[in-house]
């Protein structure tokens, strides 16, 4: 018995160092992002961030403290060590659910998310469950595994367009397959380029996922029948698209990749999940890197350029509606494009384009995907 009690002992402070050491790295992280921006402010994309709060977060050490205690207490050494592997590892080992009944004096997930992702946390609501979340399913336990959980994006109004390019012309084949030009009498929105025009469709897809490194499409599409996929580089034993997977026989020997693109490769990680829910689709960021998104659903409709938004790590947005904006003509440093696709998402890992950028199209970005969502042409 005091062998056991040792054990669980030994996993309750490694689990509290582990936030210890958090709170460190997130004060060494603040200070650096302090000095780069008094150095230098880039041009940024718009951003979907959480809304910033008008008020301080209240002190929580009580709450820790009491919660810490009522947690370890409830859960078993199995549940403890799943815990502890999903914090030491950042999430990349978090495929395990905790699960718990709910406290009366606190939200057990917004105080795990508090002590071991996001200590500006203050409500559920800010809160989404990953769709690798099974515990969600159950309306009378939560799931204390705080890398089940997403932080939601609240899309702001973007900064005014950076223009540093207005008046260079944009060649047609620097464009996204579902961004490509149309004269004004085209009438049919035509297929993207990495459907192959293929019309047929497979009633039990939702959607299709096809990986580009700058302009050039990497290996095949890969049609998505569940309900959620996950998308990344080369996750251990991971289940999904491994995009590593399709770039092995891509090149042909003696021709590599550019050099930024084997530098972005490595920053893709875990990817993104994407999940088919009754209000749309979203998108889960599971890397340690922001990713960029356009979409038909989220674009201005009175806007004359298209609008990337900034997804950070650990968050999710939801991507498409079902209602987008109709197959408008729009333009690109005064080059008409368009209608776009209605149907597609394009998602960068890492690396943001438009208007406020120098790479002023995704085929410019070395790592992304486009999300060719049902009815797949």
């Amino acid at each position: 018995m005091f062998m056991f009690r040792r054990r669980r002992t030994a996993l309750a402070k490694r689990l509290w160092k582990a936030r210890v050491r958090r709170d460190n790295e997130a004060r060494c992280t603040e200070k650096t992002s302090s000095a780069s921006a008094a150095a230098a402010q880039p041009p940024v994309a718009a951003s979907a961030t959480s809304p910033p709060s008008a008020h301080p977060s209240p002190p929580v050490e009580s709450d820790e403290r009491q919660f810490r205690n009522a947690l370890f207490k409830r859960l078993d050494d199995r549940q403890l060590e799943t815990l502890l592997r999903a914090v030491d590892t950042g999430g990349v080992d978090s495929a395990e659910c905790v699960a718990v009944r709910p406290f009366l004096f606190a939200d057990p997930a917004v105080i795990c998310c508090r002590l071991w992702r996001w200590p500006d946390l203050r409500t559920v609501e800010q809160l989404k469950s990953t769709p690798s979340c099974q515990t969600a399913k159950q309306p009378d336990m939560l799931c204390c595994n705080p890398y089940h959980w997403s932080r939601r994006c609240e899309i702001e109004r973007p900064p005014p367009p950076y223009s540093r390019f207005v008046k260079e012309k944009l060649k047609p084949e620097d464009r996204a397959p579902s961004e490509c030009s149309w004269d004004s009498n085209d009438d049919e929105l035509r297929g993207s380029f990495s459907t192959d025009g293929d019309e047929k469709q497979n009633e039990q897809e939702w959607c299709k996922v096809a990986y580009w490194e700058l302009s050039q499409r990497v290996g095949r599409l890969f049609p998505v029948e569940t309900k959620s996929v996950n998308v990344f580089w080369n996750v251990p034993l991971g289940t999904g698209l491994s995009l590593a997977a399709l770039t092995q026989h891509h090149f042909s020997p003696g021709q590599g990749p550019p050099e930024s693109v084997l530098r972005n490769r490595t920053k893709i990680g875990q990817g993104l999940a994407l999940s088919r829910e009754e209000d749309g689709v979203w998108a889960y960021n599971l890397s340690d890197w922001p990713m960029f998104v356009n979409s038909p659903t989220l674009d201005d409709p009175d806007s004359k350029s298209y609008l990337v938004f900034r997804v950070p790590s650990g968050h999710c947005l939801n991507i498409f509606t079902g209602n987008p904006h109709g197959d408008r003509i729009r333009y690109s440093n005064g080059v008409r494009v368009g209608p776009v696709d209605p149907n597609a998402v394009r998602i960068s890992f890492a690396k943001g384009w438009g208007p406020k950028y120098s790479r002023q199209e995704i085929t410019s970005c070395p790592t992304w995907i486009e999300v060719l969502l049902d009815p797949c042409r």
